[in-house]
Parts: structure tokens; C-alpha cells; sequence
């Protein structure tokens, strides 16, 4: 398949988040604890669902947000353990829906359990990770990513309703800032900023929201949060063969929009590894 020119030198992913292997390692090690379940076979599920780890995009956003304003403290962490686990679930959920038996080249939680036990392992996830925020201190982030959560539902069912050409009608999420218009574009747009791209958003603002940043900031990083998910998912049809034309065009005009965001933020070993993280989704092939 044909894609777009290279933009930028691409980076491995290893080397762009090297800045923050230790705050991955505390990360995984809080998320591996969260994952723990009482009872077999959950934990055998849950063990399964640690094994078969992909790139932790998500956690990595929340970890760098947090740093780009502050240091990585225990309210980080349980917001990347959040994401990480609602991003899980919906992965288990969405291979029942497919009938899809591989998962990052493995067999899926469907697959490997079956379409019970997947269901109810991605039940438990959603419910894990509700419990996870459930302190008053986390409040703003756990309505932050309770809204996220509930528009990507609608993203899914608003997709699955009109097929590939992503032809449908819009409906509005409090508070975000979503495409407007009713040309196959805008549609196209709303859908996956609803079931990718705000979730990314989320990322970004409860990494800032974490360490304290003042509202401005929050608002900042998560524009850029949300700029990066579109973009993360225009690349991902394009590697799917999915809406090809729509997002071949859009590509290269929200890879610009991304790095603009991030001009606002005085240059640091952040910023750049957020710049390099843009840059590598804009390119990836995996």
C-alpha cells in the first residue's frame, strides 16, 4: 500500500520514551498489582491480558502530561492504570463483537477464554478501574474520563451503524470541542474523535490535572490530546485500509495542528519527546 511521504526523521518508540523509563517501570508494576484478582479463573484472564501488553500509548501520554507540569506521583499512576485497563476493556469487548480470534498477533482474550469469560473480564476492568478513582482527591479526572468513556461507546455504535464510510448523524458531547457540520468529513471526523481520539485527550488532561497545572494548561495539553488522536487514527485507517481518501487528505493537516499545540510549551525533554511521539504516529506502520 502507498502512504504519505515522510514528514519528519522517525524516532523508535523505545528511544522517545526513554526519558521516562523509570515513571513506565513504576507503572507497570501499579498496574500489574491492579490487575490482580481474587479468584480463578479472572486472575488466569487478567494474567493474560498483562502478557499481551501493546506500545502503553496511553499511560505514556498520561506520565508525559504529568511531567511536562510537575513530578509523576501516585494520583498519575492511577490515572494511567485507569486509561490503560478502560482501553483493555474495550479491545476484549471489541474482539467478541468482530468474532476476532488474534490480538497484537496472539490468540484474544475471546479466543483463548471464551466470549463469556471475555465479556466478563472486560466488565471487570471497567469496574476496576471506576473503583481506582473512586478517592475525593480524584474527582475531576474520574469525571473527566467517565465522559470520555461514555462518548467512545457512542463512537463504536455510531460506527457500527453506518459501516466504513462512517456516514451518520452527529450528536453532541458535553464540553468537548468536536467537529461540527453534516458533510461525510465532519461525520467521519465526530466519529473518531468519540471512539479513539478523546480518549487521548483524557490522557493529556489527567496527566496535567494530576500534578496540579492550572486550568489553562490542562485545557492546552488537552487540545493537543485531542489533535493527537485524530491523527493517531487517521494513520490507523490508512494502515487498515479503511477510508483511504478521508484520511490520506486529513493526515497531514492534524500532523500540523498536533505540533502546533505543542508551541504554546516552552521548549524541554518533554515537549520534544511529545513532538517525537506525534511524529512517530504520523508514521507508523504497526
Amino acid at each position: 500500500m502507498q502512504f504519505i511521504p515522510i514528514f519528519a526523521a522517525v524516532k523508535e518508540l523505545a528511544q522517545i520514551i526513554s526519558p521516562i523509563t523509570a515513571e513506565l517501570a513504576e507503572f507497570e508494576a501499579f498496574f500489574e498489582k491492579t490487575l490482580r484478582a481474587e479468584t480463578e479463573p479472572m486472575d488466569s484472564i487478567m494474567h493474560y491480558v498483562l502478557d499481551s501488553k501493546g506500545k502503553r500509548l496511553r499511560p505514556v501520554l498520561v506520565l508525559l502530561c504529568a511531567i511536562l507540569f510537575g513530578e509523576v506521583n501516585e494520583q498519575t499512576l492511577r490515572a494511567a492504570t485507569f486509561v490503560e485497563m478502560v482501553h483493555s476493556a474495550t479491545l476484549i469487548h471489541d474482539d467478541v463483537v468482530d468474532d476476532s480470534n488474534l490480538r497484537r498477533n496472539h490468540a484474544s482474550v475471546k479466543a483463548q477464554f471464551g466470549n463469556l469469560s471475555a465479556v466478563l473480564a472486560g466488565d471487570y476492568l471497567l469496574a476496576k478501574a471506576m473503583l481506582l478513582l473512586a478517592q475525593p482527591d480524584d474527582y475531576a479526572i474520574l469525571q473527566e474520563m467517565l465522559r470520555t468513556t461514555a462518548a467512545m461507546s457512542e463512537g463504536e455504535l455510531m460506527q457500527g451503524s453506518v459501516g466504513l464510510s462512517y456516514h451518520g448523524s452527529r450528536c453532541d458531547a458535553p464540553q468537548q470541542r468536536l467537529p461540527r457540520g453534516d458533510s461525510p468529513t465532519d461525520q467521519y471526523l465526530d466519529i473518531i474523535t468519540r471512539k479513539t481520539a478523546l480518549l487521548m485527550r483524557s490522557c493529556c488532561a489527567a496527566g496535567a490535572l494530576s500534578v496540579g497545572a492550572p486550568p489553562e494548561q490542562v485545557q492546552q495539553i488537552a487540545d493537543f490530546g485531542l489533535d493527537f488522536g485524530i491523527l493517531f487514527q487517521l494513520r490507523d485507517d490508512l494502515l487498515d485500509g479503511e477510508n483511504i481518501e478521508q484520511a490520506k487528505a486529513l493526515l497531514p493537516i492534524y500532523y500540523e495542528k498536533t505540533l502546533k499545540a505543542l508551541e504554546g510549551f516552552a521548549p524541554s525533554e518533554t515537549t520534544a519527546a511529545l513532538r517525537d511521539l506525534t511524529v512517530f504516529c504520523a508514521e507508523r506502520e504497526v
